[in-house]
């Protein structure tokens, strides 16, 4: 991805992917006082394919609620059903990556999280359908935004899939359980926009 700055961090993690946007998929996974009875929502159009995986495109971050990035990045196509004949090999998982501090300041960030495993559990996952809640459905507010999450194959090029979701909402608990159990394999955060510059020199 084409950021200016980044701060790189390989490390190699076991699942349950701990603070990595554990994937924040959780976005509260406590699916307390939500009514069981929902209805299944309409099937999406399939996502469209795209040459690369982006974290810094400005549908990602207005998803995450992190505005726009210093610096452009191509725009990402609108979420999508998982297109058939679509070989997945990894996940690039976008998250809030909170403040980053270089020479130029302090920044808001977004942490790209490269996870590999048992990607084709995941993608059966994220073909179920959604549930829509009833009008009577109690569910508990929303803590934070969820995790943007792309599928990438062997040659690099990226979908960018839907998230089923659950009858408050919420992503459904067998896409989070599928992600919990991929293996993250990189993780890098970049500089999103300038909150704080330095104090001039002197």
């Amino acid at each position: 991805m084409g950021a200016a700055r980044s701060t790189r961090a390989r490390r190699r993690v076991r699942a349950p992917l701990a603070g990595i946007v554990a994937l924040a998929l959780l976005v509260g996974a406590a699916v307390g006082g939500c009514s069981s009875g929902a209805l299944p929502s309409a099937a999406p159009e399939p996502a469209a394919t795209v040459p690369t995986a982006d974290c810094l495109a400005p549908q990602v971050l207005a998803a995450l609620g992190l505005g726009q990035a210093a610096t452009p990045a191509p725009d990402a196509p609108s979420p999508g059903a998982v297109p058939d004949g679509f070989v997945a090999t990894s996940v690039l998982a976008c998250a809030d990556g909170g403040e980053l501090l270089d020479s130029s300041g302090t920044w808001t960030s977004v942490r790209a999280s490269r996870l590999e495993g048992d990607v084709a559990a995941l993608v059966v996952a994220l073909r179920l359908p959604s549930a829509r809640a009833k009008a009577a459905a109690s569910c508990p507010a929303e803590a934070a935004a969820a995790p943007q999450v792309w599928l990438v194959d062997a040659l690099g090029t990226a979908v960018r899939p839907e998230l089923p979701t659950d009858g408050c909402g919420r992503v459904r608990a067998e896409v989070r359980h599928a992600v919990d159990r991929l293996e993250a394999t990189d993780v890098v955060s970049y500089p999103v926009a300038l909150v704080t510059p330095s104090a001039p020199a002197g």
